[in-house]
């Protein structure tokens, strides 16, 4: 129902007014009755109504008059004059004072209602807009928070430089509160729903149980990562909140093989504090999931309980270097060396399989920072086979095979491509330093490589990070501008135009990297 307000000092013609139509038929209720301009004024704050009924000739404040206030300080009232006056004057000023529509009185029955049929679709359409409008805000603001927390677990961009609007919004304490992620996977996820489609109504109806579960004692967001996950970011309120929160994840597991008939697995991550820790909990609860092939589906797996047999291996401290290092350099021979002395020292089945999964672990890490694409080289499909065979001479041939695959696969990789992916993103940020939106994973979009796979090889190929390499670049810029400013900009135009969003950050990066202010450099220049 739409709202009426009539405005009209006579009661008589208010009486008339209401008897006049079926309003509510049409969609309007009367919600109120004003004898002047200045009871009006005071009725539309109160009441916010929706349309006026409006006499021209009323005490205090005139009509005219007053449907220009009304039409500044409330645009979205629509206002049909009701008048004996037929004067074209009065109904030009109606008209330039911003009223719907003009009509004469004694009314014409007809023309009212036409009136207010016209004034029914103005206000619907008003309803639309403003709908599409906070659809379209909310919805920016969930990509916007999205986008966010993939940075977040990324570490793709420089914490302090994130704007953490759209999380806060949803009651979270980005530095100073209390956090824990639960990191939940399908198990068997490409056996049981081939479609895409499929996984992601699977994944939403996941998400729906979780939250049903979660809201009753947390504040939580959940979001889907790049591999299939669905994240759980929690807030803990208090130190109880950590077994709360553990029964809350036992519960998702259970409620999930109860309701969809599948099971999902678990891994979750210790407590942290603020958001900048987010990266490492959220690597914590992914690492947690690999001890899925030991422990088993369908469970929780905490991060703090995963079993330390790796640091009990006593070749774990003997055997020189690390062997995805060594993969990552291009010493395969070494890391071939590595791994067949690794398989061959006698040791309990758990020890052995535990020591295969790094291995395969660590060749399809390297795999997948050079963006190798291999259908036959699926780590989830090798880890299963594995733990198929028996301890001996079967699974250290096994894992020797996958190691030459891989080995063969990084060895056609060309060393020339990684320097020419490097020289483009320098290129590119070259071009493109003053996007204060520009990022690891915008320049790795652009470039159409993978941001975690850019950022370690730009470290490798260059020595710095590309954040860094960023930073320089557009301090670097700002200095030139600062040392030849003869337009005489502002600090803060200077930093808007090398890419940063505000001044202060501009001037905390500045004296961080020459050592002093740009205000005080350019007073010592």
């Amino acid at each position: 129902m739409y709202k009426i307000l009539i405005i009209d000092d006579e009661i008589l013609i208010r009486e008339l007014i209401k008897k006049s139509i079926d309003f509510n038929a049409l969609g309007f209720e009367i919600v109120g009755e004003a004898k002047d301009g200045r009871q009006a004024m005071e009725m539309i704050e109160a009441l916010h109504p929706n349309l006026l009924l409006l006499d021209i000739n009323i005490p205090i404040i005139n009509g005219i008059t007053l449907a220009q206030s009304v039409n500044k300080e409330y645009p979205e009232i629509q206002i049909i004059i009701l008048t004996g006056y037929s004067q074209f004057d009065y109904a030009k000023g109606a008209i330039e004072a911003g009223v719907l529509d003009y009509l004469l009185k004694p009314l014409n029955n007809s023309e009212f209602i036409k009136a207010l049929s016209k004034a029914k679709d103005v206000l619907s359409n008003q309803n639309q807009i403003k709908k599409t409008i906070s659809d379209y805000q909310n919805q920016k603001l969930r990509l916007d928070k999205k986008e966010l927390l993939l940075k977040l677990i990324e570490s793709s961009e420089n914490y302090n430089s994130l704007d953490l609007y759209p999380l806060t919004q949803t009651g979270i304490r980005p530095d100073t509160g209390t956090f824990q992620i639960a990191t939940i996977l399908i198990d068997r996820l490409e056996e049981l729903f081939a479609p895409q489609l499929e996984k992601e109504l699977w994944k939403f109806a996941i998400s729906n149980i979780a939250q049903e579960i979660l809201e009753t004692s947390f504040t939580s967001i959940l979001f889907q990562d790049f591999d299939n996950h669905i994240v759980v970011l929690t807030a803990l309120d208090n130190a109880d909140s950590v077994k709360v929160f553990a029964t809350s994840c036992h519960h998702i597991c259970h409620a999930v093989q109860k309701t969809l008939n599948f099971t999902v697995t678990l891994g979750i991550s210790d407590p942290f504090q603020g958001l900048s820790m987010m990266s490492d909990a959220y690597h914590e609860s992914i690492q947690a999931l690999k001890w899925r092939f030991l422990l088993g589906n369908a469970r929780c797996i905490y991060q703090d309980e995963v079993p330390t047999l790796l640091d009990d291996l006593p070749l774990h401290h003997t055997v020189s270097g690390n062997l995805l290092h060594e993969l990552r350099s291009g010493n395969y021979e070494n890391a071939y060396n590595q791994v067949e002395i690794l398989l061959s020292y006698p040791r309990a089945r758990e020890e052995m399989v535990f020591q295969a999964i790094r291995i395969l672990s660590d060749l399809g890490q390297c795999l997948k920072e050079k963006q190798i694409q291999e259908s036959g080289f699926k780590l989830d499909k090798m880890l299963n086979e594995l733990l198929a065979f028996e301890l001996g001479v079967d699974l250290k041939h096994y894992v020797l095979n996958c190691f030459l695959e891989a080995e063969e696969l990084l060895s056609n990789f060309s060393e020339t491509k990684q320097g020419l992916i490097v020289n483009d993103a320098k290129r590119y940020i070259e071009q493109n330093y003053m996007d204060n939106t520009l990022s690891l994973s915008k320049i790795a979009n652009a470039l159409f490589v993978n941001s975690s796979y850019l950022s370690h090889l730009f470290k490798q190929e260059s020595g710095s990070n590309l954040s860094d390499y960023l930073t320089r670049v557009r301090l670097d810029k700002a200095k030139r501008l600062l040392d030849d400013n003869q337009a005489q900009y502002s600090l803060s135009s200077i930093a808007g135009m090398v890419g940063y969003k505000d001044e202060y950050y501009f001037n905390k990066c500045f004296k961080k990297l020459y050592g002093i202010s740009p205000k005080k450099y350019v007073e010592h220049k």
